[in-house]
C-alpha cells in the first residue's frame, strides 16, 4: 500500500472546506429579500440600498451569532446614486466594525439588531464617508444566522466566606 504525504491531505481538506464555504456563501447570496419588494424611495430623495452584511452578535465576551442586515441609505435630492454605490464597500465595513465595538442587538435577544441604534450609530459614520448627502439610515431587512434563546444571566456574585468564631 502506497502512503500519502501529509502535505496532500492537508491540501486536499483545505481545499474541500474552501470550496464549501464558497457554496455557502453563494447560497446566501442568491436568498432573496422580501422587505425591498415594496420598498420605495422617500420624498428627501433616492435610496441607496447596501448589500447584506453579516453583522457579529457578540455576547460575554464571545461572538455568538450573525444577523444578515441589509441597509438602505436615504440620499438628498439630486445625489448620483451610482457614484455612491461606488463607497459600498466602506459602508459596509463601517456598520460590522460598529458591530464588533458596539452592542447592536437588543439586551433580550441574540437574534436581531435594534434598527433604531443601527440608524442612529450609521448616519455620523455614513456622513463621514460620503458627506452631509446621506440624511437617513434604515434597516430593510434582518435574519439571524441560527436562532437562539434569550441571552444567559449574568451569574450572581458569591458571598465572601465568613470566618469561624
Amino acid at each position: 500500500m502506497r502512503r500519502v504525504p501529509k502535505a496532500l491531505i492537508a491540501f486536499t481538506l483545505i481545499s474541500r472546506a474552501l470550496i464549501s464555504g464558497l457554496v455557502v456563501l453563494s447560497a446566501l447570496q442568491l436568498r432573496p429579500v422580501p422587505a425591498l419588494a415594496d420598498a420605495t424611495p422617500g420624498p428627501a430623495g433616492s435610496n441607496l440600498y447596501l448589500s447584506t452584511v453579516g453583522v457579529p452578535i457578540i455576547s460575554g465576551g464571545r461572538l455568538v451569532n450573525y444577523i444578515l442586515v441589509r441597509l438602505s441609505l436615504t440620499l438628498r435630492s439630486g445625489t448620483d446614486v451610482s457614484h455612491m454605490s461606488a463607497k459600498e464597500p466602506f459602508f459596509r465595513e463601517a456598520l460590522v466594525r460598529l458591530a464588533y465595538h458596539t452592542h447592536l442587538n437588543p439586551a433580550n435577544s441574540l437574534n436581531k439588531v435594534d434598527p433604531a441604534l443601527v440608524s442612529a450609530k450609521m448616519l455620523p459614520l455614513c456622513q463621514a464617508i460620503a458627506g452631509p448627502v446621506v440624511t437617513g439610515v434604515e434597516v430593510k431587512y434582518q435574519e439571524p444566522e441560527k436562532w437562539l434563546g434569550p441571552p444567559a444571566p449574568a451569574p450572581a456574585a458569591t458571598p465572601a466566606p465568613r470566618p469561624n468564631p
